[in-house]
């Protein structure tokens, strides 16, 4: 792990994480709660995915008929993303992003830091483990980001997580407070279930509560 002096989380922290292969966020196949609570929107429209790793999510969204942009900081990640799925692709350069798009399907991966990703006119985001991954001194500006990013009438599934104990994360632990504070009163909160009820691991780890969130911000 790399910490700075101050004790804040760098992107050499992440790709530390990376290169040593520990990467517990990551989730193999796609994950149901995109699937049960990604709603019907337009063909074609523009999906942003903040902090994407090699999620095979961005396949799902883009298989559905969405033009699909994730963005990612570590390069061992996205070689192994398009490797892994057999994706043949094509590179250029922008400033200090590596753009790669992949022909035959609607997807692209930007290969750089989030906060130096300025393209604007997305239409919906998703974000599975990216605001978790920020700490409390960078979430609201990671929010405000990806907010400016989007339409005003964009679509946000948000997944979420809460829990008790000493772990500091990454994942970090957030309030139903600062989200509802951070992403503005569009938000909704339509599902949530206490994983401590279903997965041995998070008892094992100390909590008593380890509450994963599903949210929406809808269109007015």
């Amino acid at each position: 792990m790399m910490l700075n002096e101050t004790g804040v989380i760098t992107n050499e922290f992440w790709l530390d994480r990376w290169k040593s292969g520990r990467i517990g966020f990551h989730k193999e196949g796609v994950n149901p709660r995109l699937v049960g609570y990604w709603p019907d929107l337009p063909k074609g429209s523009h999906v942003l995915v903040p902090l994407c790793g090699k999620s095979n999510d961005m396949i799902w969204l883009a298989e559905q008929g969405y033009q699909v942009t994730g963005v990612e900081l570590s390069s061992l990640a996205v070689v192994q993303f398009l490797g892994d799925n057999d994706l043949v692709y094509s590179t250029h350069e922008e400033g200090d992003l590596k753009i790669h798009t992949v022909e035959g399907l609607s997807l692209r991966i930007v290969e750089g830091d989030f906060f130096t990703f300025k393209e604007t006119g997305f239409d919906a985001c998703y974000d599975r483990a990216a605001m978790v991954a920020m700490p409390s001194n960078r979430r609201a500006e990671y929010v405000s980001h990806a907010l400016s990013l989007l339409t005003p009438s964009a679509f946000v599934l948000l997944i979420s997580l809460r829990y008790d104990g000493d772990k500091q994360g990454p994942p970090f632990s957030v309030t139903h407070e600062e989200i509802n504070q951070m992403w503005g009163d569009k938000i909704q909160k339509i599902a949530s279930e206490d994983l401590v009820q279903t997965n041995a691991q998070y008892k094992d780890q100390g909590h008593s509560f380890f509450e994963e969130s599903v949210w929406h911000i809808v269109p007015a």
